[in-house]
């Protein structure tokens, strides 16, 4: 399929920061090598102050640490990939097509139990107060 516009017309437009290509950002790894991050929306890439989005992979056979958001409510897709998820005292399973809503101030926590990346396209409405985790426990970033 091709597009009615190049590259170069979309990046000059006025909206052309809101059409965003994964493959042009940044990935950064958990320093243990269990997950990685792909930010998306933020108010660096197109100037989104009310919300940020990402790429964030689990990848199999390993746990994300146990994590909550007080500020800040938080939505998954999952992309692809099956798992665990643990919400407050609850335990689900997920998999590819289903959205989670995590409310704020609720501890929450996913497990990869299948063979291929546990993946989620990850809202945070508004975006989280401090650092984003790949700057507050110095993940590496990826070639």
């Amino acid at each position: 399929m091709t597009s009615n516009y190049e590259t170069s017309e979309v990046n000059m437009s006025k909206y052309g920061k809101c059409v965003l290509e994964p493959d042009n950002f940044p990935t950064w790894e958990a320093q243990n090598g269990s997950r990685c991050v792909t930010a998306l929306i933020t108010p660096d890439s197109c100037e989104s102050q009310k919300m940020v989005s990402g790429l964030w992979r689990l990848h199999p056979g390993h746990e994300s640490d146990p994590d909550i958001h007080p500020d800040a409510d938080e939505i998954y897709f999952v992309v692809s990939g099956t798992g665990k998820l643990v919400l407050g005292e609850e335990e689900f399973i997920v998999s590819k097509g289903m959205t989670i809503f995590i409310p704020a101030n609720v501890h929450h926590q996913s497990f990869n139990s299948g063979d291929e990346d546990l993946v989620y396209y990850f809202i945070f409405a508004p975006p989280p107060g401090g650092a984003p985790k790949q700057e507050s426990e110095n993940w590496v970033k990826l070639p």
